[in-house]
């Protein structure tokens, strides 16, 4: 937990009515019953509770429940980085809130008045370790508002202890379809994207770069989310004429793939198509490069941490980032530079700390929430979900929507191609393919077709 957090606990009798009132199932969103409940002696209304509405105090506080540990620690490390950044600049101004390319009512003076602080629990990337971080960030620490989700397992937990304790969750890393698919609940948003999204941006480049008739090996991460991503890869493969001629589903945290090679080099081969994540990802890489030079590799969910970590093996590979720090855009450069001077103290070198994905996914999640507060002008979730749902904004990839269909971020998706290790000392470590790809899907087709918010 953050250790620089105040005091200023409720009482226990409030959180557990609090408690009691969600236990006894969802209340009515925005526009169905309204917010208030009450009238005190004065016959003004007074909030009706839900979750850890409404505040008391001077300040509010947000939950942050990452990996800050484990295999994809990486990447849970540039999210709070992210999370951190986005209340500095809440309480203090900087980044988007204070650039003119930014629409939103934050003025760098907290919240409604509030200062906001925040609680951090490490999932160790275990989804049971983050669904009782959750609980306890929810319970104790009596977040307003929860988000992480380095991996898509822990994502789930967090988005299912958010729905029952009626508090909004912003996943960031989870990339899951069924988060804004079949797991879909009002209470949690995404801005990543997800697997489906992931495919259908890196089917024409790969086409572009390797032709139709293509035999590829495929290693997936043995879990709902590599099932997911190899079953989308397929499809789209499949379209293009690829034929898969090896397969292995890998358990997360192996260490040793050139035990692999061998089986690999017994089948007429092109590509290999790796649904793997972080350390298990680095690890793959660089045991295939060694084996298979010459060889095409695809990584479906890649990551500057990734390539950071796996050095020259990332060279040549083809996948998609979150964000990339070659976006130029005026939100994308507002980002890069905020980002850059807050934490380049720590290295002494500016270009040894450049932004990532996660990072730039948390940022952009956590105003996003901020943002909604401001315009809702209540901490009330119902109301601040009805600001969130259908909200059309610019991430510096250019305009999206938070969609209210499946609480889906329509965001472009961007693929890249690894680069050489003699060019990472520039910061330097993959290069765009092309402009982010549009693949945007309908609310009644995909993932967001087995997505149902119920009634609002």
């Amino acid at each position: 937990m953050d250790p620089g957090r105040n005091g200023g606990k409720k009482s226990v009798f409030r959180r557990n009515l609090l408690r009691s009132i969600g236990a006894s199932g969802l209340v009515g969103l925005a526009g169905c019953g309204g917010s208030e409940g009450v009238t005190d002696s004065g016959g003004t209304p007074t909030p009706a509770p839900i979750g850890n509405y409404p505040v008391s105090g001077d300040s509010v506080t947000f939950g942050f429940n990452v990996a800050s540990s484990g295999t994809y620690s990486p990447a849970g490390q540039q999210e709070l980085r992210g999370f951190e950044l986005a209340v500095k600049h809440i309480n203090n101004g900087g980044g988007w809130v204070t650039s003119e390319d930014y629409e939103s009512p934050l003025d760098g003076d907290g919240l409604l008045d509030k200062d906001v602080e925040f609680a951090v629990e490490d999932t160790g990337g275990s989804s049971d370790t983050a669904r009782s971080n959750a609980q306890r960030l929810v319970d104790s620490e009596e977040v307003i508002m929860l988000a992480g989700g380095t991996s898509s397992n822990s994502g789930v937990a967090n988005q299912e202890v958010a729905a029952q304790n009626q508090v909004v969750y912003m996943a960031t890393m989870s990339h899951a379809n069924s988060l804004t698919g079949a797991d879909c609940n009002r209470y949690s948003f995404r801005e990543m994207f997800n697997s489906h999204m992931t495919a259908e941006a890196l089917a024409p480049v790969l086409r572009e770069e390797y032709g139709e008739d293509v035999n590829y090996a495929k290693f997936f991460e043995k879990s709902d989310w590599g099932e997911t991503l190899r079953e989308d890869m397929d499809i789209a493969l499949g379209e293009l004429g690829w034929s898969p001629v090896w397969e292995y589903n890998a358990q997360a945290g192996t260490s040793d793939y050139s035990q692999y090679a061998a089986d690999i080099e017994s089948v007429d081969f092109d590509v290999i198509v790796l649904g793997l994540r972080g350390l298990d990802a680095v690890n793959a890489l660089r045991a295939f490069r060694e084996e298979f030079p010459e060889a095409g590799i695809v990584l479906p969910l890649a990551s500057l941490e990734i390539a950071q970590t796996a050095g020259d093996a990332i060279d040549g590979v083809i996948g998609t980032v979150a964000w990339s720090p070659a976006i130029n855009s005026p939100l994308s450069d507002a980002f890069r530079e905020a980002f850059r001077e807050e934490y380049s103290s720590t290295t002494g070198s500016s270009k040894s700390v450049p932004p990532s994905g996660p990072a730039h996914i948390a940022y952009t999640q956590t105003l996003q929430y901020a943002s909604a507060v401001e315009r809702a002008g209540t901490f009330d979730p119902r109301e601040v979900i009805g600001e969130l749902e259908g909200h059309e904004y610019d991430a510096g990839l250019g305009p999206q929507t938070l969609r209210s269909c499946d609480h889906q971020a329509m965001r472009r998706v961007p693929v890249v191609r690894g680069k050489p290790e003699v060019q990472h000392s520039y910061g330097t470590y993959y290069g765009l393919t092309g402009e982010p790809a549009d693949v945007q899907y309908a609310c009644d087709s995909g993932p967001a077709a087995n997505c149902s918010l119920g009634e609002s």
